[in-house]
């Protein structure tokens, strides 16, 4: 136990540290700006780590890599929430005036984005175990709304780039993950037996 809860305190220290250097710019006198960018692409490649982390575990059962991501997906998941507020607070910083954001949200590249952190908002809310008890087979279901925000995120950032390409880098292997998923019941049974030794491995 002593060792998981190290390697636990590791990994969130980890996960701070873009955090800490981007507070560390806007502390030095950065504009709100120029947080905006990095703070949502962190958010973003962990949502996209935590929703990977299902299908890897259906593909490699066996994993004990998998095991070490499925017991840490909670700390995953807050992380990206907590950098998606992040981004947002900065955003709207930048931004200054409130009726200005609520204007904005008339385009689908805003919305999108605020649908998406109000999921996650939701999400976050009840990663729990009290609420775990209280919502019984609701949690879950709720708990999938996290691909919805996916989705929305993608959308958010396909509308507000001018090249679609990096978007759909770092959704790529969510996508890819999940036709294995789907895949992998149409497959030989010794091809899932390599899945297997390769999961061992």
């Amino acid at each position: 136990m002593p060792t998981l809860s190290r390697s636990s305190t590791v990994l969130c220290l980890l996960l701070a540290l873009p955090a800490m250097l981007l507070a560390a710019g806007l502390a030095g006198g950065e504009p709100w700006r120029f947080a905006i960018r990095p703070s949502g692409d962190v958010a973003t490649k962990l949502l996209v780590v935590t929703l990977c982390i299902s299908p890897l575990r259906a593909l490699f059962p066996q994993g004990r890599w998998i095991a070490w991501l499925v017991s840490r997906r909670r700390v995953f998941g807050l992380s990206a929430f907590f950098y998606a507020l992040f981004h947002v607070v900065v955003f709207s910083a930048s931004i200054g005036r409130l009726d200005w954001i609520i204007q904005g949200m008339a385009f689908a590249s805003m919305w999108t984005g605020w649908i998406a952190f109000a999921l996650l908002a939701g999400i976050a809310a009840i990663s729990n175990q009290t609420a775990v008890t209280r919502l019984g087979r609701w949690w879950k279901r709720i708990q999938r709304l996290a691909y919805v925000s996916a989705a929305l995120t993608l959308a958010h950032w396909l509308l507000l780039s001018a090249s679609p390409f990096e978007a759909l880098v770092h959704f790529g292997p969510l996508a890819g993950l999940w036709l294995a998923r789907v895949a992998r019941h149409f497959f030989p049974p010794v091809f899932r037996a390599n899945l297997k030794d390769r999961s061992r491995s």
